[in-house]
C-alpha cells in the first residue's frame, strides 16, 4: 500500500483500478482495469507517469490497428440540452 496522501482531502490514497475514457477524432476509446491511486474520501484519482504513458501507447496503437478487445455502444448527450 502506498504512503501517498490525497492533495484534496489529505487521506491516504489506495491502489485501485478504474475505467479510462478518451475521445480521439470523434471516437471514444475505453480502457478497462487501469491501475490508479484513489482517495477513499473524495474519489480523486491519480495516475502514475508510467500508467499515463502506457495508456497513450495503448490507445494510439489501438486506433491505428483498429482491433479493440471488445466494442460497446455509447449514448451521447449534450449538456446544454437540459
Amino acid at each position: 500500500m502506498t504512503e501517498a496522501r490525497c492533495s484534496v482531502r489529505g487521506a491516504h490514497i489506495r491502489e485501485e483500478t478504474t475505467t479510462y475514457t478518451q475521445e480521439i477524432a470523434g471516437h471514444l476509446a475505453v480502457v478497462t482495469d487501469v491501475p490508479v491511486l484513489a482517495c477513499p474520501q473524495c474519489g480523486e484519482q491519480y495516475f502514475t507517469p508510467e500508467t499515463v504513458d502506457r495508456l497513450q501507447l495503448l490507445i494510439a496503437s489501438g486506433a491505428r490497428e483498429g482491433r479493440p478487445h471488445r466494442t460497446i455502444e455509447v449514448p451521447v448527450f449534450t449538456f446544454s440540452q437540459m
